[in-house]
């Protein structure tokens, strides 16, 4: 899709299985373009994803909404960028989303890169989806590896926008905190901008009693992936090397009345200035 390319990833080059899965929620919520990576498999595994949430929502109610989760997310993620009217949009780790492509149609203003690991720009390459736009480009990009985004040149006047959705949560802490100075770094070499990222902290699915205290435990492991407490993950975005970071209040999520609140919102939305 584009004639853009990065250095030798040092990440994982796998596709997650659970890229398909949110294909298929996003081609089954309407999103623009999605459908060119609906799949069988994707809706099976949507399949299974709807059945194990609502096996586990009795106990932990943060999952009720099931795959609205995947709606309501991706959907607060595109307003945000809506919001800021961005020159130039980085999305890292696009995996199979079509948000970055239907932008860059619709908006030949901004320019869109879209960065993940060698087998997914692989399997993008060959979307049925036709020709992309001028101003959108696809490329290898590892959010590990030193040169983060090094082929993307600082627009002229304009916001800079980086977002990673569903992604920073499959890292532990060690790695997260380097994927975050990574962005943070590229942010600042292309004059400043806004990060925009999500959290599932334990304590939306364990708020209080023995099993908070369990989660504690478990968020607190060397190897640990999730944040017991959203603060713990703002202090990691300064700690980065972002100049400020902190939760999006509802007023700022379009539709909230509609959407999962409170304790049935598994996760919490983090933007982050340089």
């Amino acid at each position: 899709m584009s004639r853009d390319s990065n250095a030798p990833p040092q990440g994982d080059p796998r596709i997650s299985p659970t890229a398909y899965a949110t294909a298929a929620a996003w081609a089954h919520y309407g999103f623009a373009e999605a459908e060119a990576w609906d799949s069988r498999r994707g809706r099976t595994m949507l399949g299974a994803l709807r059945c194990g949430t609502r096996a586990l929502s009795p106990i932990f109610p943060a999952l009720a909404p099931g795959e609205a989760l995947l709606y309501w997310r991706h959907y607060w993620f595109s307003a945000w960028v809506a919001r800021i009217a961005p020159s130039l949009a980085i999305e890292i780790g696009a995996g199979l989303s079509t948000r970055g492509l239907a932008y860059a149609r619709a908006h030949p203003e901004t320019r869109w890169h879209d960065l993940d690991l060698p087998g997914m720009v692989a399997t993008r390459r060959a979307s049925p989806a036709g020709p992309p736009p001028a101003n959108y480009h696809l490329a290898v990009g590892d959010l590990l590896g030193d040169d983060l985004g090094a082929q993307i040149a600082a627009p002229a006047h304009g916001p800079v926008v980086a977002l990673t959705e569903g992604v920073v949560d499959y890292l532990n802490r060690d790695a997260k905190q380097r994927a975050w100075a990574h962005i943070a770094a590229l942010l600042k070499r292309l004059g400043g901008g806004r990060y925009l990222t999500e959290v599932y902290p334990l304590r939306r699915f364990a708020p209080r009693g023995p099993s908070a205290a369990l989660a504690r435990r478990w968020a607190a492991r060397p190897g640990s992936t999730l944040c017991y407490h959203e603060d713990q993950a703002l202090a990691g975005l300064e700690a980065a090397g972002f100049a400020r970071a902190r939760v999006l209040p509802d007023t700022e999520l379009p539709g909230v009345a509609y959407g999962p609140r409170g304790s049935q919102r598994a996760f919490c939305l983090l933007e982050a200035e340089t």
